[in-house]
């Protein structure tokens, strides 16, 4: 492509990846003289305020992560009609480029990758970042230095992108009540369901990607992202030895426990997997892999009596848990398909809104997210509140102090993104707020609530026009009319203005 500069330093060298919010450019930085990659957003979403906004909201999330394991982000602009993330330049392959030219990547390699992508992971879900998109293509895996070693783990580096920036738009993605669930192949049963995201999901995803590397290929294929979907919620993962007879059955565990259609079931964060996986490939540490692998305190480890043998050496199927019972794939099925056939409808009715309105004033983003909000089928809501395992570990958030005086869409970020609120509004008139400014919450602010409560938020809809003013305001027009006609020198064949359907005035 031809040279391009954007913020009079970066200069455009060549289109290297392109993806669901828009193309990557290896890039030169002419101040800092280095290279380094340009993310640009698509055309088509630089229209939409939303996207505009969760682009720039995530790249300063993204730009305060600082690890080894993770391409940092250096900078964000915003021009006339672009909109671009300058990040760190990877010079090596995507995971998913690697594994399509060399199959399989054997046990040993595949645990390294995986337990340097969880050691991102971590990192970001410790300063509250979920990446919600996990997959091959956003993991860079950078060429081998064989000057070094001659082991092809202890060079190679991996690095995590597209931190919380790919979960707005993807391909192959599904797209419920606005948001994005994540890449098909590597989705979580409680994305899929519309649960509840957090860092076990990720832990999810990295377990696919780590089956995918040690079978060749990803467990769940389908005829469209709702049928892998459904798999996702509904099939048994096969042992990943099944296919590649040189994973161990620690290995095999290890994909077990991470992607368990139960996220309480999975390991405790991205720290404890990455210690299972090292722990595999050190003799020494046997016993650790032991302790990291069960699931829970139901699991027996060694051929125990429990719900679930892990280790066992003769088993390498998926595990059998009794969380098992609770995922019937009929009535999943059945969820899926109407909450997707409800999203169908509610698509129509918005574009038929949109077609006939469209000589109108555009509605406020705040009012467009709560017609969207008002308008949600009810199969998307989120299940985990209904799931009795889940209440021992509620967690407890607080109101922020100062919620109030925001706009309605920062608000709602802070409270949905950070938090895990659900959020609703209350329009009212105020003569203290601007329009679309919240003026106050329920519960209040500085309110200790669960994650997963409902927080209303008051919404300024301006200042309350009276009666009195606007019937003084009618009363000013008409004396401004009569002034008018009683002027001297009006036009000819003009006479006194009359009220229309209106007889002229008794005189007393």
């Amino acid at each position: 492509m031809s040279e391009a500069k954007l913020a009079g330093r970066y200069v455009l060298v060549e289109k290297i990846a392109a993806g669901g919010m828009g193309a990557v450019h290896k890039a030169t930085d002419e101040r800092l003289g280095r290279t380094v990659a340009v993310k640009m957003l698509r055309a088509d979403l630089a229209g939409d305020p939303r996207f505009v906004e969760r682009f720039r909201r995530e790249a300063r999330a993204v730009a305060a992560l600082s690890h080894p394991n993770i391409a940092g982000v250096f900078d964000y602009g915003e021009g006339e009609d672009d909109y671009f993330i300058v990040m760190e330049y990877v010079d090596g392959k995507d995971l998913a480029e690697l594994m399509r030219s060399e199959g399989p990547l054997g046990p040993e390699r595949s645990a390294a990758i995986a337990a340097g992508t969880l050691d991102a992971l971590q990192h970001a879900h410790s300063s509250g970042v979920v990446h919600r998109d996990v997959k091959p293509g956003n993991i860079m895996v950078t060429a081998p230095d064989r000057g070094r070693s001659s082991s092809r783990t202890d060079t190679e580096k991996v690095k995590v992108t597209d931190f919380g920036i790919a979960r707005a738009v993807g391909d192959s993605t599904l797209t419920a009540t606005g948001s994005v669930l994540g890449t098909a192949h590597y989705l979580s049963p409680e994305q899929a369901s519309g649960g509840t995201i957090g860092p076990a999901t990720d832990q999810y995803a990295t377990g696919i990607v780590l089956y995918e590397m040690l079978a060749g290929t990803v467990p769940f294929t389908g005829d469209s992202p709702v049928a892998i979907a459904m798999r996702h919620m509904s099939d048994e993962l096969p042992a990943p030895s099944s296919l590649n007879p040189d994973v161990s059955p620690e290995l095999d565990a290890i994909v077990r426990r991470a992607t368990n259609k139960e996220p309480a079931e999975r390991f405790p964060d991205a720290a404890a997997m990455a210690d299972a996986l090292r722990a595999v490939g050190d003799p020494t540490a046997a016993g650790d892999v032991a302790g990291a692998v069960p699931l829970g305190g139901t699991t027996s480890v060694l051929g125990g009596g429990g719900d679930t043998a892990v280790l066992s050496g003769a088993g390498s199927g998926a595990a059998t848990g009794p969380a098992g019972a609770r995922w019937d794939p009929q009535r999943i099925g059945r969820a899926v398909l109407l909450t997707f056939a409800a999203l169908i409808i509610i698509a129509l009715l918005l574009l038929f809104f949109r077609l006939v309105t469209s000589e109108d004033e555009d509605p406020t983003r705040s009012e467009r997210r709560r017609d969207q909000r008002a308008e949600a089928p009810a199969g998307a809501e989120t299940e985990a509140a209904e799931d009795p395992g889940q209440e021992e570990e509620e967690e407890s958030v607080t109101i922020p102090s100062d919620i109030v005086g925001k706009t309605f869409d920062d608000a709602e970020a802070e409270l949905t993104d950070d938090l895990g609120l659900v959020v609703e509004s209350s329009p009212a008139p105020s003569n203290d707020f601007a329009p679309d400014i919240v003026i106050d919450s329920s519960p209040g602010p500085g309110s200790t609530v669960t994650r997963g409560d409902t927080v209303t938020l008051t919404v300024s809809t301006g200042p309350e026009e009276s009666d009195d003013e606007e019937e003084d305001e009618e009363e000013e027009d008409d004396d401004d009319d009569d002034e008018e006609d009683d002027k001297p020198g009006s036009p000819p064949g003009k006479g006194p203005k009359e009220s229309k359907g209106k007889g002229p005035k008794d005189k007393d």
